[in-house]
Order: C-alpha cells, then sequence, then structure tokens
C-alpha cells in the first residue's frame, strides 16, 4: 500500500513539510494520482527515512521509569557514602587517639635508668 504525504510523515516520525521537500528535491520518488495526491512506495520511502516504531514509546517509557529507579538508586547510595564518610572519620580520630597514645608510651618508656636516677637523686 503506497503513502500519501499524510501516511508517510506519521509512519518516519516526519511532519509533512520534510517529506515534501524530499520528494520535491527528488531525494524520494513519488507519483501524483488521479486526485493530485502523492503516493509514495514504502520501500523509497524507508530507503530515505526509517520507519518509526511503536516499540519507541514503550522503550520511552520504560527509559522514564528505569530513570526514575536510578535516581531513587543514586540517592540511596549518596547517604550511603555520607554514613560511610563519617565512619571514616570516626575511625581516623580514634586512629589519631591511639597513635597519641602509643607514642606517648613509647616516649616515657625507659631502660629504667631513669626511674633509678629519679629514686636516688642522682
Amino acid at each position: 500500500m503506497k503513502h500519501t504525504l499524510s501516511s508517510a510523515a506519521s509512519a518516519t516520525g516526519k511532519s509533512k513539510s520534510t517529506i515534501y521537500r524530499a520528494v520535491k528535491n527528488g531525494k524520494i520518488s513519488a507519483f501524483r494520482n488521479e486526485n493530485g495526491d502523492f503516493e509514495i512506495d514504502p520501500s523509497e520511502l524507508h530507503r530515505v527515512f526509517p520507519p518509526v516504531s511503536h516499540e519507541s514509546e514503550t522503550t520511552q517509557q520504560m527509559t522514564q521509569t528505569e530513570m526514575a529507579m536510578i535516581r531513587q538508586e543514586n540517592g540511596f547510595l549518596r547517604q550511603q557514602l555520607a554514613r560511610e564518610r563519617e565512619f571514616v572519620e570516626i575511625l581516623e580520630k580514634r586512629l589519631e587517639n591511639v597513635t597519641a597514645l602509643l607514642t606517648h608510651q613509647t616516649e616515657k618508656k625507659s631502660d629504667g635508668s631513669e626511674l633509678w636516677k629519679k629514686v636516688f637523686k642522682r
């Protein structure tokens, strides 16, 4: 079945003026019927303009749903990352405290001669 300008436009997702310009410029061959309307062979039309599938609307809806899920997951992951960063800060502070304690104890340790000197005041 041959396409009219309108059906060709809806089959390709293009405007009627775009299809008309393509016919006028010779990119698509078309014939005028007895009513003066263009008749375009589907194979000729789709040689230049790919067909629009009905799946694209469904795919677009699924894509919107998937995007909403991704946004939700992204928010959750941001919250989790914030909690993990807080936890790392706590661990770093604890490490600093432990390091300070160990360093302080190491500095106070001696071979015992200082204690001996203090006891006998030498």
